[in-house]
This record gives structure tokens, C-alpha cells and sequence, in this order.
């Protein structure tokens, strides 16, 4: 006789404890749940999008509740099932003998137990459930989108809202009858329905009844996968070009397999129901029904597909594929807006330029190289931050902007903006105090503005916006207006930043009626924005105070909302501290991109935000982007791999890695600097999926005729959509399938050539006229280089609004005269780098203690020719050890095939016309003799100032060389300092 294991018994004490424990646990868990639920809404309505909150909630409690429920009354159904047809009696086995203990434990509070278990497996089923409601709230309000896949002829609609949550509940479908076969055969196993030993039949006439039922419908929702996956073939990868959408043995081999299998297994479904239970009343011939389902789908299904591809594809593929590529092709174009650029001739266009292009050409033109950008929005903010901080908590982005304002004289210019924001992470240790962080220091001053071509006082930007009034010469004297405007030209009303990318502390704002302001926000010198032109203020010392006075954040004067915030953000601060009064509000989540991703969480957000001025407000504008990874013979690319280049991490955000193959800019979004309020604006009118979205939330996006017309003049061309077109059209530039297949014409994105880590070179806004443009636009510019020829341009690719507001993508193919080589970016820095001159400047700087940075490399057609501009900054370790300042130091300059390495751009550009025509630069005269003349006395060459320049730098050079080998820093230090003096008065000596 077997020897039972008796079941573990706890006592009344240690039960209670478990219980207390569990009770503990389960009360906090959920208290902490509806904590931050709370919050949320706080925070929403704060906002005014308290609409996108309760559609978020109340879809996934509906999704909870239907898929949870119907999971939990399925389980117990079928739980309930199995006890209810049970056998009368028990075979009196080893193998039920061992069981007996566990259906004594269950049998007095069976009921319970079929509860239990119910509620578990459907509480497990509605958490995974309601994760999915985004693909519910799309299938619910989907509609067409006026164009069809061209194999089945369905609307793009069903594939893009609909497919997804059918193949979901499909999935549902295939657990729900797992779970019920889980459950039913545990159940009759335990009650001896179903056994493995013994005599007789070893399966009851109810187990079997039950069981086969489930099967059943287990093969027949095979069925409908079969189904489903028919149209799914459209969105499959196609192995034998690899391209996205159901080629040749997908489409006449596969499609008809699924068809047959779906009739197989329809058959094997009904098989299984009948002869299990009316004609041999055994699994026998259920099991052979299974069994030919598994053979058709691996011999229909795998081997015939197989065979296709290998006899008839392979040896044949561009015949065999060609209209298939052609139909991704096509696809893709639709896909990433891109239909209009490459099918289209306004938009397309083919350049020849020659290597002997004339250089006057530049030097004539009125159009582009005034607005030639000398100052890299990368490397100039650091020159911002110092030469802008007025704590050593301000900072700017690691990546500036650029955008175009109107100046004083009526002209569009570009300029270089930022805003001088608190960057939380640069407290000392004073300022980490919980009240001085939260309170004191809580917002940015003023938007800072300089002219991308203009350079002042030893190579810095010239401000003419947001500049400190007390901007000082490294700590030396004033420094004058030659440097900064006296005043800006932008109108600003409310220069705080509340709002920004770089501060995302919670703030505590407001203060008694009465009391004086406590909130740090500028010296009480100001800058040169108008200061204090609303709200009360007070000057305290060299410090200037204000108070926060917007509309936004979250009402925490009730001692009940700060006992919640203080669990949500874990500070007892908030229930202890004085500061607390009954205007006090809570400002958080206060990034740009943060905000707009949770008021319109089915937008993707662009990696740049850029702040502008409108109506004398600062405000982050936003592109956003719709998307779907389920549009018909449309390739497939990755986001995150597509948008990265030497510029992500470095200023601008990492976008996450997901599938696209539909992409639509149809948002353009606002964020205030100041309080904070969020603004959806309609870009694309004719997007589906906005329209979708916008009717799932209430119409929380406004129309495009509502945006604001001093808004429109600042949107540009979006930066990511840029990107993954370019990514897209390094093949699909190409619309004819054979040469496709043959891939005899791929492009590649060029690397950044000042980058050594072999990133993609970002796209750079410049204000120009390329060919068939009427006008200088403001663009977005990229170049391509033939795939395995990096050392040649092959195309430019331009994006920018038109007068109306719509996107323009024109795409320049470029083509050289001659055997001439049209060299691409890459090429052109390494040659201009490995000159004589440029070696030499290089040699020199790249000194301990200080490095040269290559800015932005500009390549733009021009006139007959290709001009490259790559300006040259000069960065000295600071004193103190840290980052120096850039200052732009020599300009490089390339048209055709001359070269030029001047201080100024004027310069190099007179250079490049005085090596085409043979004649002396003004640096270079030439006093040919004429014959017959007497020769003069031989004048001195080098004037005593320059002599004199000269062997202080040799002194410098010799004295750093010395105090590098004795490992001296200190003497370092003193050398760099001393050929930094004289190098500036070897400049001043040569007239430079």
C-alpha cells in the first residue's frame, strides 16, 4: 500500500500573519495603482486633455472586462463541464489513489476552486489584453483609405486597422481553447475520467465528448488563421529579394496552399467532432485528421512553396519577380510620401556640373551665398553657454536650432537660436537642497538668437537676441556692441522657461498674495529681451526674482493632493514643508516631447524639437508623425536604425527601433515654454490615420486652417521624415523593377566625414536657391553617394515648404561632364584636410590642451558646379580645465575642382576665382616688371610686427614642446596661453 505525504498544516497564528501580510501587499499595490491613476488625471486636466485620459482607461477596462471575462467564464466553464460529468465511481488504481487526497481537499468548496481558477486565468487575460487597446480604439473607428493592395484589391484600410486586432482575436481564440484544453483534461484526469493505466476504456464517453469538441475547434480556428494569413502575405518579407510583400512562390504557390488548407482543415475539424463521437468513438481518427492537417500544411505548405522557389524563381528572378518588386515599389513611394518626388519630373530632376565649373559663378550670386551657414548649431553651443550663462546651472542644448526670422531691414535670414535653460544636473551641492531646487530655482531666461553667417570678435556668434547685458571678455572687460546687439530685434513678452529639454524637475510655484517673489530669474542686469514686462518682480542684490503667474500645473494646496504627490513622488516634503500656501501649483513633466506623448499617445514625437517666437511667446514646436508597420507592399524599415546619425544623443533624442513602412508628418504640435499649454495643429489633411485617431479621441487635433499664421511661417521641413527618406530612397530612387533586381544603381547616405565613429551625416537646414527653385528657400539638404564608391556624389535630396505650406522633396541626380569625378562630401574633407596649409594650421592646434572641430559640411549645387563649405573652429581647454570655447577660426571652401583655405569665407571664395583666372589674390600682389623698368631696391618681406609675431610663436611652440616632456601642466597651460597671444597678434600684424 502506498504511503501518502500528508498535506503541510499552518496554525490560526500563521495563517492571520499570511493573511495580514497578503493583505498589507494587496492594499498598498493597489492604493499605489489608484495613486498614480489620480495623478494622471490631475495632471491631464491640468493640461485640458482629460479626454485622452478617460478613452485610454475606459478602452482598456472594456478590454479587460471582454477579453478577461470571456477567458475567466471559458475556464470555469469548462472546469465546471469536466466536475459536472465526472465518473459515478472511481477504478480503484495506484494512479487514483494518489489523486484521492487532492479531490478531498477540492470537493467541499469545488465551486470556489472553479472560481479561483477562473478569475486567475481571466485576470492574467485581461492584463495582456488591455495592453492592446491602441489596435482596439483603430479597429473600432477604422476607415478606408482610398487605395488598394493590388494582389486581393482590399482597401489599405482593412490592413492597416483592421488585419492586426482580427489576427489578435484569432490568437485569443487559439488560448481560449488551450486554457479550456488545459483545464478539461486536468479536470477529468484528476476525477478518472481520463486515465493512463488499467483496464477497459481509459476515457469516459463525456471526457471524450468534451475533448474533442475542443480539438475541433482548436483545428478550425486554424482555419481561420489560414485565412488571415492569405492577406497577410502582402505585408510578408520576400526572402528572394528581400523586399517587403509576397513575390512569386508567396503568390502563386503559397496563397493557393493556404486555400487548400484552409478546406483541409475545415474537413479535419468536422472529422475529428464526428467520428470521435458517432462512428469509431475513439481519438483514433481524430488523431489521423490532425495528423493530415500537419502533413498538408508541411507538404502544401512548406515543400511545394519550397519547390517553386528553388525550379522556377531562383534561376529566373528578375522575370519571375518583376512585377512583384514593381509592386513594393510602387507601394513604398505611396508609403513614405515619396510618389510625387520619384514619379514626378517638377520634382526630379537630372544636373550635369562640371569639375571646371567657374568659380565667379559663386562669387556673383545673390541667392545662396549670402545665407552660406558658417555657425554649427553643434559646436556653438558650447560658445552659447559660456558666453550666456548666467549661473553655472544655465545651459543650452547640446545641438542648437536653426530657424529664419525677418530682420531689421525686411530680410528672411537664418539664424542660430537657443534658450538659456536650467539644466538641474549643474547644481552644486548648496542648491541640491529639496526646497532651493524645487522652489527657488525652477525656470530658464530668454531665447538667444545669432546670424548663422555672421562672426565677430575672434570667431564668436554675433547675439542679437536674449544676451546677457553684463557679457563679459573671459572675466576681463565689456565687451561692446561690435560683439551683441544692444537690443534684440525679437520681441519677447515672456522670456522665462518654465518648459524645456533639458529640466524635468518637478517645480513648486506660487506664493501668499503679498509676499515677495522667490523664484530665481536673471541678474538684475537683465539682457537685452525687455525684462519684467509682466508680473511683479523684486532685485535682490545682483539677483532679480519673479513669481510664477501661468495658467498651467496642478492646483497643490490642499493637504489632501500633496499627501498624494508626496506617495507618488516619494518626497515627505510635501506634508512637511512651508512653502505651501493656497496658490501653489505643481509644474511637472515638463519636457516638450513628454508632453505632447502623452496628450496624443499615438503620435510619434520628432527627436528636435525647436523653440520659436510667436506673438511674443516662446514656444517648442513639434513635427509629428502617424505610422503603421501594416500597409500592402510597402518595405519595411527600421525607425530608431533610419534616424540615427552623429547628431542622436549628442542635442537630439534616440528615437526607439520599431517597424515602419508608413510614414505621414500630419501633426505639427506647440508646447509654451512658460506654462506649458500643449497645441495639436492638422498638417496633413488627408491622412487616414489622423482621422482615425482624431475621431477615437474626441477631435482632440484642430483643423489646419486653425494654426496660427506667425506659427506657419516657422515650420520646416521635419527632420526624421527626412531621414527615413533618404533612407528609403538609397534604392527606391529607382522605379524600374529589372534594375532594381539587378541593384546596378544603389545609393548610400554618406558618413560624417568629422566623425571618426562611421555615424550617418545629418541633414543640415541652409537657407538657399538650388537648381529650378525661384526663389532662396529654407531647406532641409542631403546628399548620396553610390553604394561601394563613397568617394563620389551620385544625388542631393532637398525638402521645404512652399507658399502655400505644403511639403516640396525635390531630388537632384547628379551627373559629371566629362570623365570628371564629382566628389562627395567625404572626399571633399579629406582632401581639403590633407592639403599643405590645412596640415600644417592642423598640426599645430591639435596641441595638448586644445583640438580643432570641423563644423557642418555643407554641399550644394550651384550654377554649373558643386560648392562645398566646411568652416574650422579652434577650441582651447579652459582654464579651469573644462570645456573651452569654439571659436571659428579658418573657413574651407571647394567649387569644381579648385580648393581654398581662407580666414573668411569672402576670402576663400575670392581665392577659388583668383586660381581659376590666374590672377594675385589681395593677401598674394604680384608687381610683374614690365621690360625695361629699372629694378627697385629689394623691399623687406615681413614687416618688424610680423617678425616679431613669428618668433614669439616659435618661443610658444618651443617652450609647449618643453613643458610636455617634463610632463609640466602648469608650464602647459602658460605655453598654450602664450601662442594663443601671439597668434592673434600675428593676425593683427598680417591685417587679418
Amino acid at each position: 500500500m502506498a504511503t501518502r505525504t500528508p498535506i503541510p498544516h499552518i496554525n490560526r497564528r500563521g495563517r492571520y500573519v499570511l493573511g495580514l501580510l497578503a493583505g498589507v501587499i494587496a492594499f498598498l499595490t493597489v492604493a499605489g495603482w489608484f495613486v498614480s491613476l489620480y495623478t494622471q488625471y490631475l495632471w491631464f486636466d491640468s493640461v485640458g486633455y482629460t479626454r485622452v485620459f478617460s478613452t485610454e482607461i475606459w478602452t482598456r477596462v472594456w478590454m479587460f472586462v471582454a477579453i478577461g471575462g470571456v477567458m475567466a467564464i471559458w475556464a470555469g466553464a469548462n472546469l465546471f463541464v469536466a466536475y459536472r460529468f465526472r465518473p459515478d465511481s472511481v477504478p480503484h488504481t495506484p494512479e487514483q489513489q494518489s489523486m484521492e487526497r487532492y479531490r478531498s481537499l477540492l470537493e467541499p468548496r469545488i465551486g470556489w476552486w472553479i472560481a479561483g481558477v477562473a478569475l486567475i486565468v481571466g485576470g492574467f487575460a485581461g492584463v495582456s489584453a488591455q495592453n492592446r487597446w491602441q489596435q482596439y480604439l483603430l479597429f473600432a473607428n477604422s476607415r478606408e483609405f482610398g487605395r488598394t493592395d493590388p494582389i486581393f484589391d482590399v482597401d489599405a484600410g482593412f490592413y492597416v486597422f483592421e488585419l492586426p486586432f482580427w489576427q489578435y482575436l484569432t490568437g485569443v481564440g487559439f488560448t481560449l481553447v488551450v486554457v479550456g484544453i488545459i483545464a478539461a483534461l486536468g479536470a477529468h484526469y484528476l476525477y478518472g475520467a481520463v486515465r493512463m493505466s488499467g483496464r477497459g476504456e481509459r476515457i469516459t464517453t463525456a471526457a471524450r465528448v468534451h475533448l474533442s469538441i475542443l480539438i475541433g475547434l482548436f483545428v478550425l480556428l486554424k482555419a481561420v488563421a489560414y485565412y488571415l494569413d492569405r492577406f497577410a502575405l502582402t505585408l510578408q518579407e520576400n526572402d528572394v529579394t528581400n523586399l517587403t510583400g509576397g513575390g512569386y512562390t508567396e503568390i502563386t504557390a503559397l496563397l493557393p496552399a493556404k486555400e487548400i488548407l484552409i478546406v483541409v482543415a475545415v474537413m479535419a475539424a468536422v472529422a475529428v467532432v464526428v467520428f470521435s463521437n458517432f462512428y469509431a468513438r475513439s481519438l483514433l481518427v481524430p488523431g489521423m485528421a490532425l495528423g493530415l492537417v500537419l502533413l498538408s500544411a508541411i507538404a502544401i505548405g512548406g515543400i511545394y512553396p519550397f519547390a517553386i522557389k528553388q525550379i522556377e524563381v531562383k534561376p529566373n528572378v528578375p522575370q519571375a519577380e518583376g512585377d512583384y518588386v514593381q509592386h513594393t515599389i510602387e507601394g513604398t513611394l505611396y508609403g513614405y510620401a515619396l510618389e510625387g518626388t520619384v514619379n514626378d519630373d517638377e520634382h526630379k530632376y537630372n544636373i550635369t556640373v562640371n569639375g571646371n565649373a567657374d568659380p565667379n559663378v559663386v562669387a556673383d550670386d545673390e541667392n545662396t551665398r549670402p545665407y552660406l551657414r558658417l555657425l554649427d548649431p553643434s559646436i556653438v553651443s558650447d560658445t552659447f553657454t559660456q558666453m550666456q550663462q548666467a549661473k553655472g546651472f544655465h545651459d543650452f542644448n547640446g545641438k542648437l536650432d536653426i530657424d529664419r526670422y525677418t530682420d531689421a531691414d525686411g530680410n528672411v535670414r537664418d539664424y542660430v537660436v537657443g534658450v538659456r535653460e536650467l539644466n538641474p544636473s549643474k547644481f552644486n551641492e548648496d542648491q541640491q537642497d529639496w526646497t532651493v531646487r524645487h522652489t527657488r530655482y525652477t525656470h530658464g531666461y530668454g531665447f538667444v538668437a545669432a546670424p548663422t553667417t555672421r562672426v565677430v570678435c575672434d570667431g564668436r556668434p554675433y547675439f542679437v537676441s536674449g544676451s546677457l547685458t553684463n557679457l563679459s571678455d573671459e572675466g576681463d572687460e565689456a565687451v561692446d556692441n561690435e560683439c551683441r546687439a544692444a537690443k534684440d530685434f525679437i520681441d519677447i513678452e515672456r522670456p522665462e522657461i518654465y518648459f524645456g529639454e533639458l529640466n524635468n524637475d518637478y517645480a513648486i510655484v506660487g506664493i501668499p498674495d503679498g509676499s515677495e517673489p522667490r523664484e530665481y530669474d536673471r541678474p538684475a542686469q537683465g539682457t537685452t529681451s525687455e525684462d519684467g514686462a509682466e508680473g511683479d518682480e523684486k532685485v535682490q542684490g545682483e539677483d532679480t526674482y519673479v513669481t510664477y503667474d501661468g495658467t498651467g500645473g496642478v492646483d497643490v494646496s490642499s493637504l489632501w493632493r500633496r499627501a498624494v504627490y508626496a506617495w507618488e513622488f516619494g518626497a515627505m516634503q510635501f506634508l512637511l514643508s512651508d512653502v505651501f500656501n493656497e496658490n501653489s501649483k505643481l509644474l511637472y513633466d515638463r519636457n516638450p516631447r513628454q508632453r505632447v506623448e502623452k496628450v496624443a499617445p499615438f503620435l510619434t514625437v520628432d527627436s528636435d524639437p525647436y523653440p520659436v517666437v510667436v506673438d511674443g511667446r516662446i514656444k517648442w514646436v513639434l513635427d509629428a508623425y502617424t505610422s503603421s508597420a501594416s500597409f500592402p507592399y510597402s518595405e519595411v524599415t527600421d525607425f530608431g536604425d533610419s534616424t540615427s546619425d552623429s547628431y542622436s544623443g549628442q542635442g537630439t533624442v534616440n528615437q526607439s527601433n520599431k517597424p515602419v513602412n508608413y510614414l505621414r508628418n500630419s501633426v505639427k504640435a506647440t508646447v509654451d515654454a512658460y506654462d506649458g499649454t500643449v497645441e495639436l495643429y492638422e498638417y496633413d489633411e488627408t491622412d487616414p490615420i489622423l482621422k482615425v485617431w482624431n475621431s477615437a479621441f474626441g477631435g482632440i487635433v484642430q483643423p489646419r486652417d486653425e494654426t496660427p499664421e506667425e506659427l506657419v511661417e516657422h515650420f520646416r521641413y521635419p527632420v526624421d521624415q527626412f531621414k527615413l527618406q533618404r533612407d528609403v530612397l538609397q534604392r527606391f530612387h529607382v522605379t524600374d523593377a529589372r534594375t532594381f533586381i539587378d541593384a546596378t544603381d544603389v545609393w548610400e547616405a554618406p558618413d560624417d566625414p568629422t566623425s571618426s565613429d562611421g555615424v550617418a551625416q545629418p541633414p543640415y537646414y541652409v537657407l538657399a536657391q538650388l537648381p529650378e527653385q525661384d526663389n532662396p528657400e529654407f531647406q532641409l539638404t542631403t546628399t548620396f553617394s553610390p553604394r561601394q564608391r563613397s568617394n563620389a556624389l551620385a544625388g542631393v535630396l532637398s525638402g521645404y515648404y512652399d507658399a502655400d505650406g505644403n511639403p516640396v522633396l525635390n531630388l537632384y541626380e547628379i551627373g559629371a561632364s566629362g570623365s570628371n569625378l564629382i566628389e562627395s562630401p567625404a572626399q571633399v574633407h579629406q582632401t581639403l584636410t590633407g592639403s599643405q596649409d590645412v596640415a600644417e594650421d592642423l598640426k599645430l592646434w591639435n596641441q595638448e590642451g586644445s583640438k580643432v572641430r570641423f563644423g557642418n559640411l555643407l554641399t550644394l549645387p550651384l550654377g554649373n558646379g558643386i560648392l562645398n563649405v566646411e568652416p574650422v573652429y579652434l577650441e582651447r581647454e579652459s582654464a579651469s580645465g573644462g570645456t573651452g570655447l569654439p571659436r571659428l577660426q579658418k573657413v574651407m571652401v571647394s567649387y569644381g575642382n579648385l580648393y581654398a583655405y581662407e580666414n573668411t569665407l569672402e576670402d576663400a571664395i575670392a581665392s577659388l576665382v583668383a586660381q581659376y583666372t590666374g590672377t594675385p589674390t589681395p593677401e598674394d600682389p604680384e608687381d610683374p616688371e614690365e621690360p625695361g623698368d629699372e629694378p627697385e631696391e629689394p623691399a623687406d618681406e615681413v614687416s618688424p610686427e610680423v617678425k616679431a609675431a613669428l618668433e614669439k610663436i616659435d618661443k610658444a611652440i618651443a617652450d609647449l614642446r618643453q613643458a610636455q616632456s617634463d610632463g609640466d601642466f602648469e608650464a602647459q597651460g602658460k605655453a598654450l596661453a602664450d601662442l594663443d597671444a601671439a597668434m592673434k597678434e600675428y593676425d593683427e600684424a598680417m591685417g587679418r
